[in-house]
């Protein structure tokens, strides 16, 4: 039999040996540590849910990433901020799942939420793992590490490789993979089942280098940041027409999810309403095959359920959501350095302000969200405060490329609109075809996105465990967060291994002037405020003549002396706030 497959097998080798992501080296894992969990009421079988239970991501066929997963990979992976899971049968990594149904032909292995939302970072002897908290994956890294993986099954001397293929004896790392997966799948080792293989390793490939080279911004986000709107918005808008991308260029910070469920706005830009948009978005941004049937010659489908084909799976979407509803803000941690109660209580009066000892309102005013009075059972229960882009002074990137986004959906039928209107209409007809607006849970949050220049004032729940701090990640812990912005350095490096500092309350990290990178250390994660949407500056209490007044341009108050920001941070690492905030929350010991 003639196997007319020669000439894509050889642009891929081509494509994979002149990649920036197929050549760049993986540095050795940093030494184990053992893990800490806190005990966030969630039971082993829960656990097992909220890791791995899908929402309908794509990324590539499930028993070609078993194939692949071998200790090295678990290592690598290790180095781009993923978490084990030594208790699946599997293996897979936290946040990794199995997408399977009548809309994936092939099972998938593709992403949940905890692949976003557990982290894991290191105190001294200790990986403390925090469930809901912001992961700190560095998505960047684990692509090209993932790319480097799936390019070396593919080797330099192509017709050689052909040849291999041909007489059944296809050099190694290919001919352990090929057999994995043909065997998982009961198929016989042929010439054609080889050669098809190996053909589908380089469409999935060429696929994956093509999204990642078509905009290169991710390679500076770094860890735990992720560009949601700008990312998911190419991923759900370019298949309609390529004029619709854009550099996704301003990563935030990705958000913690204790108590959103009772929020009236999420997403730092206070943008998207309704909770379950919120995670379809997620979904289909990440890779849920939406649009997958534009292609040239194709009839644009009249029935919208053909029109929005995709493979969320919204019954799993409902359970995860119900899971982090049921996460509570992580209590500081045993084994970091007690609570200073005298000093906390300081703290608590200088955070919420003390009239009869003439202490101020620093930080309640905005932080301590308003209780809706009218609030059905499955409204949301707090109205959280925005905040003026003017006010605040933080970075506007984020804010700007949504704002002045447009789409072109012609292939819908809606012309040129904003991506603010695109988001909220296809979210909603994704929601329609999944017949979910009946839904008791849903029914009082209606489907409405908007795009002003203002940020979330989130409130203070577990802050301690969501560093860095700012929308985008830019001030490394909450003591520079509390000085005055010639005090935040401009250039940062983070730890490798995340290491948590209890003192300043964030990570530790180094001057980028300090010692080079050490050839036997894992890369340094350097993290420069001048490039764009990095900014650290706002969000500020520094001397000015108005300090005392005014509110705008970043200042929120004048310069806190170094004993009132000690006080606040200390009271900050207590469950204080989640009791004055969340309604049931757990009982907290630690400020009694």
């Amino acid at each position: 039999m003639r196997i007319r497959l020669h000439r894509p097998l050889v642009l891929a080798a081509f494509l994979l040996v002149v990649s920036p992501l197929h050549c760049r080296a993986i540095d050795p894992v940093p030494i184990k540590a053992p893990s800490y969990s806190l005990n966030q009421g969630l039971s082993d079988q829960d656990l097992q849910q909220w890791y791995h239970l899908s929402a309908g991501t794509q990324l590539i066929p499930y028993d070609w990433f078993l194939a692949l997963l071998d200790e090295s990979l678990t290592k690598t992976f290790a180095l781009t901020g993923l978490v084990e899971d030594p208790n699946h049968a599997d293996k897979l990594p936290v946040g990794f799942a199995k997408t399977e149904g009548p809309n994936v032909p092939t099972p998938q292995v593709g992403f949940t939420c905890s692949f976003c939302h557990t982290t894991q970072f290191r105190y001294k002897e200790h990986a403390i793992r925090i469930e809901g908290g912001p992961s700190l994956q560095n998505n960047a890294t684990f692509v090209r590490a993932l790319v480097q993986r799936l390019g070396i099954l593919t080797p330099p001397d192509m017709p050689a490789f052909l040849k291999s293929l041909k007489e059944e004896a296809p050099p190694e790392p290919f001919k352990t993979f090929a057999a994995r997966v043909l065997a998982s799948r009961g198929e016989a080792v042929t010439a054609y089942t080889l050669t098809k293989l190996a053909q589908d390793v380089r469409i999935h490939t060429q696929a994956l280098i093509s999204r990642s080279g078509r905009d290169i911004s991710p390679e500076q986000w770094g860890p735990g940041r992720f560009d949601a709107l700008g990312r998911g918005g190419n991923m759900v808008f370019v298949p309609l027409n390529p004029d619709n991308l854009r550099p996704a260029n301003a990563p935030v910070s990705i958000p913690p999810l204790w108590g959103v469920w009772e929020f009236d706005w999420v997403q730092w830009a206070g943008s998207i309403q309704h909770p379950l948009a919120r995670n379809i978005g997620q979904v289909i941004g990440v890779n849920a095959g939406l649009f997958s049937w534009v292609r040239p010659g194709v009839p644009i489908p009249a029935d919208k359920n053909k029109l929005f084909h995709s493979s969320v799976d919204v019954t799993s979407l409902t359970t995860l959501e119900n899971l982090a509803r049921r996460l509570p803000p992580p209590q500081w941690p045993s084994v970091f350095p007690a609570i200073n109660r005298e000093l906390a209580t300081r703290g608590k009066d200088l955070y919420h302000g003390n009239k009869a000892k003439g202490v101020p309102n620093l930080c309640a005013h905005c932080h301590v969200p308003a209780k809706i009075s009218d609030s059905s059972g499955n409204g949301p229960s707090l109205k959280i405060t925005m905040v003026p882009l003017q006010e605040i002074g933080t970075d506007a990137l984020y804010l700007e490329n949504f704002s002045q986004r447009t789409v072109d959906t012609s292939f819908l039928g809606r012309g040129r609109i904003s991506a603010r209107e695109a988001s909220e209409y296809v979210t909603s007809e994704l929601m329609a075809i999944n017949t979910t607006g009946n839904e008791i849970s849903y029914r009082d949050r209606p489907n409405t996105w908007r795009d002003t220049a203002q940020y979330i004032a989130r409130p203070h729940l577990g802050i301690w465990a969501t560093a860095p701090y700012l929308h985008n990640g830019s001030i490394p812990t909450l003591y520079e967060l509390l000085s005055p912005a010639r005090e935040r350095r401009a250039c940062f490096v983070l730890n490798p291994n995340m290491e948590f500092d209890p003192d300043k309350v964030g990570f530790v990290t180094e001057d980028c002037a300090g010692p080079g990178q050490s050839p036997t250390q894992p890369p340094r994660l350097e993290f420069r405020t001048a490039w764009p949407g990095n900014s650290n500056r706002g969000h500020e209490f520094a001397n000015t003549p108005d300090c005392d007044s005014a509110k705008s341009n970043g200042i929120l108050g004048c310069e806190l002396p170094v004993d009132d920001r000690r006080a606040i941070i200390e009271y900050l690492k207590t469950c204080d706030l989640d009791r004055l905030i969340l309604p049931n929350a757990p009982v907290c010991r630690n400020f009694d």
